[in-house]
């Protein structure tokens, strides 16, 4: 099969959607098919594993600020892809990030099933999403009904997909998933090494960029409450700008014990998770973390506030614990519980590697292919 996927940015940028839009390609690859990456980033594949093709479509000057659905914005990309998709001639579309995706394939017809896949902030109401931004109801609810399928990422994606007006029978409730070979082979990398701490420190691990979603702020002053408790506990935030939150540390007098190596890239990310002791997500809001699958991939058990995703990943009592977001004494109470007892520890790591399984690329990249 010729399987086109179609995204707005691509690798080398970085972020959750590029990442989905990537292992999605590698696992057709690997299947067999042949695959052709469209985006507006790059014209070449620029991942060390990429086993497919990519071409890049054209974007005009202006279109972020003035609307990818307005004229002469959108009409000048969708002929751009258009023609990519007539050279390349594929059986099957994976379009990611609705806006503005799904309204280009709308308008263009293509004479091929296509699937949309929403990513966050192409249909969340939060300030920093495109339908606040743009007051793109209308478009997204075209767009995503005329697919074969609207895919929903987590639970809360599917309600708010289905708030927009989409037929109840053109969404479809496929997860992110996770490389699981990637993620449980043995790594040369020594976090306590990187932090400069002893084998006798206890590392809490937070992956993800500074921004007001991931909530740094009562993630740290719930560890301060933690570091009140344990004398050998750290908390480690790996992500571009983590660092910005240096100054509230200092003040809550646990600078020496928050740090912040900066991103971690390839199989420096994965020791991180695999030397952790335990993953902590105090986010206010998120589709469907990432991160959330990666560390229960190395079996990493874990805290996570009670939000989209991590409350259809994390298994309360299982495989974590989840506390409402800005509970920052719940947090600090599920984290020392986790911290002080290793037997508890072990058995939701056990937990947490079974249930990992079910999201592997592999079967979720399968599931897309049901609806080709």
């Amino acid at each position: 099969m010729r399987i086109a996927l179609l995204s707005t940015s691509f690798l080398p940028a970085l972020g959750g959607m590029e990442f989905v839009v990537h292992s999605l390609a590698v696992e057709w690859g690997k299947q067999g098919h042949d695959v052709l990456v469209i985006n507006w980033t790059s014209d070449r594949p620029t991942h060390p594993e990429a086993n497919y093709a990519v071409a890049k479509f054209d974007l005009l000057r202006g279109a972020p600020r003035f609307g990818y659905h307005r004229f002469p914005f959108s009409g000048y990309s969708r002929r751009s892809i258009e023609r990519i998709l007539e050279d390349f001639n594929p059986d099957f579309i994976s379009a990611h990030m609705a806006y503005p995706t799904a309204h280009w394939l709308a308008r263009m017809h293509p004479k091929r099933r296509y699937v949309v896949t929403c990513h966050g902030s192409d249909i969340t109401l939060f300030d920093w999403g495109f339908r606040k931004r743009y007051g793109i109801d209308a478009e997204l609810r075209e767009g995503l009904n005329q697919s074969v399928g609207a895919i929903a990422i987590s639970t809360h994606a599917h309600k708010m997909i289905k708030d927009l007006g989409v037929d109840s029978q053109v969404i479809k409730d496929i997860s992110n998933g996770v490389d699981l070979e990637r993620f449980r082979k043995t790594v040369e990398f020594s976090l306590r090494d990187e932090l400069g701490l002893d084998s006798s420190a206890l590392i809490i691990l937070s992956v993800g960029r500074d921004h007001p979603q991931k909530d740094y702020s009562a993630g740290i002053r719930a560890f301060a409450n933690v570091a009140e408790r344990l004398d050998n506990a750290y908390y480690a935030i790996i992500g571009k700008n983590a660092s910005n939150h240096q100054t509230l540390a200092e003040s809550l007098g646990v600078g020496d014990r928050v740090l912040f190596p900066g991103p971690l890239q390839g199989d420096r990310m994965v020791g991180a998770y695999q030397q952790a002791n335990v993953f902590f997500s105090p986010s206010i809001w998120e589709m469907m973390p990432l991160v959330v699958l990666e560390s229960m991939a190395v079996g990493l058990p874990s805290v996570v506030t009670n939000i989209s995703g991590s409350q259809d990943l994390v298994l309360d009592g299982e495989t974590g614990f989840i506390v409402e977001p800005g509970d920052e004494e719940a947090m600090a109470d599920a984290l020392v519980g986790l911290l002080e007892e290793p037997e508890a520890r072990q058995k939701f790591r056990q937990a947490a590697l079974n249930r990992s399984e079910a999201f592997s690329w592999d079967r979720i990249s399968r599931r897309y292919l049901e609806l080709a």
